[in-house]
């Protein structure tokens, strides 16, 4: 356990954040597995648009990882940190813009109303179908919360957690980077 608690604390920053975002990334889509499938709550379209950006956080921490370590870069974690910062501030809009649907201060999307039978569509129904309701649960409707906050809450301030982290460590990796170039032209 030591061993491993000093082999963190060696690792740059551009490495812990993204070890941080892949272990983060990984628990919050088991965690939304694990209500789906054992306890029985439909993801709704924004729920999956949001797992959508944990997917991609997760890619994009998993390969500025082993790009790191792989080729002993520096700029291949500095711009994988980066990139994930861009992810997770896109995953807490996401998660924003989904709990604003949730508490009623803004509409979802009209295919976000749930419900509806899209029946056959064939090609000449399919930008009309855009529109119409899915049978997937309304984004307005709250299967779950834990102290007043519904998951899409608890997505929210991860994301923006997350973000605040690996933006952090982006903008100190590229001043450190800028410093090193400085102090060799010199």
């Amino acid at each position: 356990m030591f061993g491993m608690i000093g082999f963190v604390k060696n690792l740059p920053l551009t490495e812990r954040a993204l070890g941080l975002s892949l272990a983060a990334s990984s628990a919050m889509l088991a965690g939304a597995h694990l209500f789906e499938k054992v306890g029985g709550l439909v993801p709704c379209i924004l729920c999956l648009d949001q797992r959508e950006a944990h997917w991609t956080a997760l890619g994009v921490a998993a390969a500025g990882l082993a790009a790191s370590r792989l080729f002993k870069s520096k700029l291949s974690a500095a711009a994988a940190v980066g990139a994930a910062a861009l992810v997770y501030a896109v995953s807490a809009g996401l998660a924003f813009y989904h709990t604003g649907v949730e508490y009623g201060y803004w509409p979802g999307p009209a295919i976000c109303s749930g419900g509806a039978d899209l029946g056959d569509l064939n090609i000449n129904d399919l930008a009309a179908s855009l529109t119409e309701k899915t049978d997937a649960p309304s984004c307005e409707d709250v299967q779950w919360r834990f102290l007043g906050v519904s998951m899409a809450g608890y997505n929210l301030l991860a994301s923006a957690g997350l973000f605040a982290l690996t933006l952090f460590a982006a903008l100190s990796e590229t001043r450190t980077a800028r410093h090193v170039r400085r102090t060799a032209a010199a």
